[in-house]
This record gives C-alpha cells, structure tokens and sequence, in this order.
C-alpha cells in the first residue's frame, strides 16, 4: 500500500501542521510562526505573470531553516526526547552503574618496559642476572628507581649474577678476600661484629662491580685455557677447571709463607687437586714443547705460570700476545732479567720495559720484597705431593697418555676435532664414489 504524499510534505506554507497526538506523549510546544514576507509591487515594467499568489513547495526549504524544518522534526517521534525516565543499562552481574570492563589495549607510545618490570622487584633481579657487568652498570647509574632497588639488596644481586654465570669461581675467589674490589654498603649498615660488640662503627664491605667483572673474567679465561689445549688434542678432565681457578687463586697470594700455608690446607687443596694440577703442567709442558726436536725445556712454562695472573697463558695460547721474539723478550725482561752494574748505573728501559719493572715478577710481592725470590705454584704442588706421600712420578705415564689412548680397550681416542676432520673425509669419499 502506497503513501501519499500528501500525508508526508504540506502543501501549503502558511497552514500550521497539525501534529497527532499519542497516548501517553503530549504535543511539543509549536514553535512562534514567522510572517510572511511582503512581495513589493513590481516596477520594473516586465510582462512576464507574476507569482505573488502562488503557493511554495513544502520541500523547498529556506535559507535559514525556519518553520518548516522545524515541523519536520516535530514529525518525526524518534528524533523526541523521552519523558518517561528509564534506568540505565545493567551489567554483567545485573547491578546498576557498574565500571566498564578494562581496556585490553596498550599505549606503546606511553608504555615503558624498564618501568612495568621495576614494580616487582623479585622479577627485576631474575632479568639482571642475565645482564654483562657493563650493561648493569650502564643500568644502575642511569636508572633512578632500579638504582635505589638494587641498593636495598647490593649483595644479594652481585652474588646472585656471579653464582648464574660463574658458580665455581664465586667461591673460590671469594670477595672478602678482594676489598679493593668491593665497595662499601650503599645503605650505611655496619659489620655484624661491630653492631654485636659495640665495636668503633665501621660500614661493611660488599662485592663491587669490579668484583663481578673480575669473577666472570676469569671463569672465562679458565674455559679458555682448556678448550685452547683441548683443541690442540691435550684433553684434561672436568674437575680441572676447578684446580687452576684454585691455581690462580695461590698465585694472588702476595707471600711464600701464605702460599705454602693454602697448599698444606687439605680442605682447600686435596689430593685429587694436587694430582690435577700435576697434569695440568704435564698437558702444558707437552703444548709448549716438541716431541721430536725439543729439548724439554720448561722455561717457557715457568714464564707463563710466573705472570700476575693466568690471562697472560690465555691470550698466549689464543695467539694475541707474545706472537713473536720481542713480545717474548719483553715478558722474560719483566720476569727474572738482572740488570748488570752499568744497566743499573744508567737505569735506562730496555726492550721497552721500565727500569723500576725490570725483573719484579720473581720477587714477593711482585717486586715490593727483591731480596725473597716466589716459589711458584707448580714448585709449591711438587713439594706438597711429596710431604703427603702420593708418590706423582709413577703417575707420568698415565698423565702424558691420558686423552690418547683407552686404558680399558687400548684403542686410540678421537677428540672431537679429529672426529669432525674423519667425517669431513668420509664425506668427500661418500661423494666421489657416489659421482662415480
């Protein structure tokens, strides 16, 4: 059924319109009718009809949307606002004004990873563990709140990153033993002696960063010292690592007499130590040395293991330093090189080498005693094997076959550069026949 258009659009101007009425909603208020404009009589003398009677279309709307927008607003029910309160919408557990759910959405132009992780401070300290020295102290100096976290638990965070990365080496270089290394307590608290027998206040010592980069330096050099020999086919057992960390926590020992103590010490060096570290130098002796032209030699040993620390044999044995004979002189000159009476009397460098540290390295305390030589920790391990009674010498021929061959089965044994090197060929063999 069709609508007329009649009962849609008015056909005249000036006729009010009639608005029908509903139950329940009373008829808006109309709003003031305007009055017509005056047509002015026309004078310019055209003969074309004039319009002065005619009626405007509904539809066609004036500039300024008068009376007749205005009704077709009225018209229309929906556009009404309603007089009959309702009360608002219920949520999900039918209570009235209820929050709205929160948003899923993040605000990655606000958001900020570093301080959403500070919240929750047990979280934070698992992510540092994973962090290199550098980038926690990139960290602790720039970040405000991580700086004023990590100070409440300093020693808890040192320690827990070193015991992740380098469990061995944390104890055995232990921090206590390193206070030019450590710093003391950002938060003031004093030591547990003094704060128990009233002693003078004295703020504790606890691990430093230059601690932590020490700690992790040196596990590092330790791996490398025994995949260096590994690699050349001197294979050492596991529990080695652990005998030269113990190696070169003797070596810092600035006295013979602190040395000799720590090698009588059976709960820190034992005998399976001792046995250890006899091969350790047997592998090292067998490196440095030529099987077929040498003339056992051991002075390139003695100045290696003769250094401050062991990174001297770790950069050696990775080819960076004494690469050829002036590096190698060099160290010997730093090592036990004595000055005759006209080289003193000048006190001029040579090869480079300061006069005040020409020849320190074999003096107690690094140059500090000259009148005391150091007995060397391979010295000291000789000396101690001997006071137990483990009788080393009718171990050298395991030792020196120890990685070759398999006491069980007499059979050679491949390292794992060997391995790969065989399968290598036996690939290329594979792809020769199979071109064939």
């Amino acid at each position: 059924m069709s609508c007329p258009l009649s009962a849609i659009l008015n056909t005249c101007d000036e006729a009010p319109q009639v608005t029908p009425s509903i139950i329940g909603i009373p008829r808006p208020p109309q709003a003031p009718q305007r009055e017509a404009p005056s047509t002015p009589p026309d004078t310019s003398g055209s003969s074309q009809p004039q319009h002065s009677g005619r009626k405007r279309r509904a539809f066609a709307f004036s500039p300024d949307r008068g009376q007749l927008y205005d009704r077709r607003v009225r018209r229309k029910l929906g556009l009404m606002p309603p007089l009959i309160p309702t009360p608002p919408k219920t949520g999900s557990l039918g209570y009235y004004n209820d929050p709205a759910p929160p948003s899923l959405e993040v605000d990655f132009t606000r958001f900020n990873i570093l301080t959403a992780l500070l919240e929750y401070s047990e979280l934070t300290f698992e992510v540092v563990k994973y962090l290199d020295p550098r980038s926690l102290l990139d960290l602790y100096s720039t970040s405000r709140d991580f700086h004023i976290l990590a100070n409440t638990r300093f020693t808890t965070m040192i320690l827990s990153i070193s015991l992740t990365h380098a469990p061995e080496s944390s104890r055995i270089f232990a921090f206590r033993c390193y206070r030019s290394l450590c710093s003391r307590d950002p938060l003031q608290r004093l030591t547990a002696a003094n704060a128990s027998h009233n002693l003078p206040n004295e703020i504790r010592y606890v691990p430093g960063f230059q601690w932590l980069g020490m700690v992790l330096h040196r596990e590092q050099c330790v791996n490398e010292i025994v995949a260096c020999l590994e690699k050349e086919g001197l294979m050492l057992p596991k529990a080695t690592t652990l005998t030269i960390k113990k190696w070169w926590f003797t070596m810092d020992l600035p006295t013979n007499a602190q040395r000799g103590r720590l090698l009588r010490n059976t709960d820190f060096w034992s005998d399976q130590d001792l046995y250890l570290a006899t091969l350790f130098t047997v592998k090292l002796d067998m490196l440095l040395t030529c099987p077929m032209v040498g003339e056992a030699d051991l002075g390139l040993r003695k100045l290696l293991l003769g250094q401050r620390s062991l990174a001297t044999l770790a950069s050696v044995l990775r080819r960076e330093t004494m690469r050829n004979q002036y590096e190698m002189l060099r160290m010997i000159v730093e090592f036990n090189y004595e000055r005759n009476e006209e080289q003193t009397r000048l006190d001029l460098p040579i090869l480079g080498v300061k006069p005040e540290d020409i020849g320190k390295l074999q003096y107690e305390g690094w140059g500090k005693n000259p009148g005391v030589r150091f007995q060397q920790v391979d010295e000291l391990v000789v000396m101690e094997s001997v006071r137990r009674g483990l009788d080393m010498p009718k171990h050298y021929l395991d030792m020196i076959l120890y990685g070759f061959v398999d006491k069980r089965s007499g059979l050679d044994i491949w390292t794992l550069e060997q391995r790969e090197r065989r399968e290598r060929e036996m690939e290329k063999g594979d792809a020769v026949v199979a071109g064939n």
